[in-house]
């Protein structure tokens, strides 16, 4: 059986799609057996801009590309680009779901949910949609006329390098921090609700006296964003890091007294599983996929209650009991994921397609 993954494009706010093509090749390629063989396929030369040049290498060029790719069984790993379905034959298609997120929130352009739009009308035909929470299942359903008995669920997992430091107080020294931090992983596209994690910092420290930062792994705050910052008088309190390769976000998982990761809405949410992994404790929104992938072991927040965020965090940063039972909590609650399981459960989809 041969099985290629079809790849999105490198965007950088995309990174996690790119995780999740990445865990599944090494894991899939691992377990194969001696008849199986394991391909990628990636447009050569894929435009990220201007937006005409994006939209002809996406919808056109890379359509064209896969039709000559086909194999046994084809991955689709970005429901973003499920229109590729067009290209492949339904019956040995598979397409990973991901989230809602250009349904579910504000500012999202018509050209972008006329793109969606055209992808889920090819998903219909294909023969698994897997999504990766039973949120997104349910939004996938509630979207696509598509048989229910065919969209399964098949977590996401979490890469075992992210472990508690074996020294958290010299990992701390090391990389500079002297007061408490807040860890915040991901881009700064709208619906990761920058603007309100830069509020509630503020909240925590003018109104709740918690002498802490905020350190930002990941993209550079937008103009608007850094003029908050500048308002709100935080500036020596918001500390950019920029992307980071594997091995620092580790150390900086460890390091940090708490991630705060609230956005308007998730398909999954892997920043809050890592640092559960690295035994973080974490404050993070109450909307998507998020209750269901952190269950108890997080603290839940509305996403656009400032004052609420910044009390969770207070606790966290200060109550030191509240803060090792959170630990200890999310420790195990990360134990539960892998990308061996992921794997796993995708070998068993790729088969059952194979075989019909």
């Amino acid at each position: 059986m041969i099985i290629t993954l079809f790849r999105p494009f490198p965007d950088p706010y995309r990174k996690s799609m790119h995780i999740y093509a990445d865990q599944l090749r090494r894991g899939v390629a691992a377990l194969a057996g001696p008849g199986d063989e394991l391909r990628e396929c990636a447009l050569p030369g894929a435009r990220l801009a201007p937006p005409w040049a994006r939209h002809w290498d996406q919808y056109v060029r890379y359509q064209r590309y896969a039709r000559g790719r086909a194999t046994d069984v084809n991955h689709i790993v970005d429901h973003g680009y499920g229109h590729l379905a067009n290209s492949l034959p339904p019956e040995r298609t598979v397409v990973t779901f991901h989230d809602a997120i250009v349904t579910k929130v504000p500012g999202v352009s018509l050209r972008t949910k006329l793109s969606l739009r055209h992808s889920l009308r090819a998903m219909r035909r294909v023969a698994r949609v897997v999504a990766v929470s039973r949120a997104s299942r349910d939004d996938f359903l509630a979207l696509v006329d598509y048989p229910p008995e065919r969209a399964i669920v098949v977590y996401q997992g979490i890469d075992p390098a992210f472990r508690p430091p074996a020294d958290r107080e010299a990992l701390r020294s090391k990389l500079g921090f002297t007061r408490p931090v807040i860890l915040h992983v991901g881009h700064t596209q709208p619906y990761m609700n920058l603007p309100r994690v830069v509020g509630a910092l503020g909240a925590l420290v003018r109104t709740l006296g918690v002498d802490a930062e905020l350190v930002k792994v990941g993209g550079a705050l937008t103009a608007d964003q850094r003029a908050l910052v500048d308002r709100l008088n935080l500036s020596d309190r918001v500390r950019m890091i920029g992307p980071v390769p594997l091995e620092r976000l580790v150390a900086l998982y460890g390091a940090a007294d708490a991630l705060i990761y609230p956005p308007l809405y998730a398909g999954f949410g892997l920043p809050p599983l890592e640092a559960m992994a690295c035994g973080t404790p974490v404050v993070c929104s109450n909307r998507g996929s998020l209750p269901e992938v952190v269950g108890d072991a997080a603290v839940v927040c509305d996403p656009e209650d400032e004052t609420g965020m910044a009390q969770a965090l207070a606790r966290l940063l200060t109550d030191r009991e509240a803060r090792e039972a959170r630990r200890a909590l999310g420790l195990a609650r990360a134990a539960q994921f892998s990308w061996d399981a992921t794997a796993r459960a995708m070998l068993q989809v790729y088969r059952e397609v194979g075989r019909a």
